[in-house]
């Protein structure tokens, strides 16, 4: 790993791998829709879908042929934290795909025709999230759970907020939130640092510095949620407030939600699935944060099965608490979250997206015997005890479902299974 450090704060960041033929580009930015206001609200996606409309050098047409002829991929996520521009290309081709990439961040100009044309192809994005009841739960749920806040707003932001935006808006959003401080670029492939920085640096340099702030804490609520519509099935989230990815509980909760519902042996899915027939889909997931962390429970069944499932979804909880936790399943699982470790830094495109991750979050790498370490330190009675304080939380949980739910056991009621 070697990093070079920008005079404007911008950090370049590369792992060279010499057995590949490819190279992974990643540039971060520190910034998502929680950075966004009421009027703002899913600007960061809306600009991410802009990136690739033209610069001052090159269209549209230009970008994606150029890629295609080097046999390469492009895009681009926009996450509540981040926003990452990223590529993957062969050796012969990081020159021009690092110049492209910058030059997409620094030179785009949003185009009125294509700004419009963008703004119907997002707007159709929502649209085709809100008639999906498996998509659009989860959008409510996250609202539900951090009411009234940026942090739990759609990422997709509103058809009226799309369809206000300006290029002003976004050029203003670039200039208060894309500064060096607040970026990197990650490299890991068959390439070495000195030519990255060779590359990248003169470009780089240009990018204003400026200070770094701190976003509006998230505060969780919990709530409810639920929408009556005629569906085969309820679309089901509970979910308990956690822990950031700074904790050192962390790791427990990794542990403890691969046990509960992470994968087809987990104790939600034999249970739930495979003994009582109530779901085809169910699983758990951790979501950790820099300030805040959900545990969440997913399902999908049919009316008249809801309260079954829902009480045993309280059962197999509580029996994460009790002696019902065994030494055997414990290492088991732990396990298969190593391996998931190991398998997940196979490729060009999870090396350079990890470098870009651990070094925006952490400051530092973060090795995968690091992480095995922590994985192995984690003990039957670190579960026991996060899964006891996660159901003394009980009376703050957080419910979302969509279906007909007329025989949705009341919001109290569930309190009550958990209690």
């Amino acid at each position: 790993m070697h990093i070079t450090t920008l005079n404007n704060g911008l950090r370049i960041i590369t792992e060279q791998l010499r057995d590949v033929d490819s190279v992974a580009l990643n540039i971060r930015i520190g910034v998502g829709s929680r950075a966004e206001d009421m009027s703002q609200n899913g600007i960061s996606h809306f600009l991410e879908h802009m990136a690739f409309k033209g610069t001052k050098t090159r269209t549209t047409l230009d970008i994606a042929k150029t890629f295609d002829d080097m046999g390469g991929v492009f895009n681009a996520s926009t996450g509540r934290e981040s926003t990452a521009y990223y590529a993957k290309v062969l050796k012969k081709d990081v020159p021009i795909g690092i110049e492209i990439l910058i030059d997409i961040l620094m030179n785009s100009i949003f185009p009125e025709d294509e700004l419009e044309r963008e703004k119907g192809v997002v707007i159709q994005e929502i649209f085709q999230t809100n008639d999906s009841p498996s998509d659009i739960i989860f959008d409510k749920y996250m609202e539900t759970a951090y009411k009234g806040q940026p942090f739990g707003r759609s990422i997709l932001g509103t058809q009226e907020t799309v369809k206000s935006f300006t290029r002003e808006n976004l050029k203003d959003y670039i200039s208060n939130h894309y500064f060096g401080e607040n970026m990197l670029l990650a490299i890991a492939g068959n390439i070495d640092h000195e030519t990255v920085v060779t590359l990248a640096q003169k470009s780089l340099s240009m990018i204003q510095s400026k200070e770094l702030k701190k976003s509006n804490r998230a505060v969780y609520t919990g709530s409810e949620y639920l929408e009556d519509r005629k569906l085969d099935q309820v679309h089901l989230l509970i979910g308990f407030p956690t822990v950031s990815c700074y904790d050192e509980k962390y790791y427990v909760f990794q542990v403890l939600d691969s046990i509960l519902g992470g994968g087809m042996s987990s104790r939600l899915f034999q249970e739930i699935r495979e003994k009582q027939g109530l779901a085809y889909s169910i699983y758990s997931f951790n979501s950790s944060y820099t300030d805040t962390g959900m545990l969440s429970i997913f399902a999908g069944t049919d009316s008249s099965n809801l309260n079954k499932l829902i009480q045993s979804i309280t059962v197999e909880l509580k029996k994460l608490c009790t002696y019902d936790l065994k030494e055997e399943e414990v290492e088991r699982v732990k396990g298969r979250i190593k391996s998931q470790v190991l398998m997940s830094r196979e490729s060009t495109s999870a090396r350079a997206e990890i470098l870009g991750y651990y070094y925006s979050m952490y400051g530092r790498y973060i090795s995968k015997e690091e992480l095995i370490e922590k994985i192995n330190a984690v003990t039957i009675e670190d579960i026991k005890k996060v899964a006891e304080e996660l159901l003394l939380q009980h009376s703050k949980i957080t419910i979302a479902a969509i279906g007909e739910i007329n025989l949705m056991p009341s919001y109290d009621k569930i309190v009550a299974m958990l209690k």
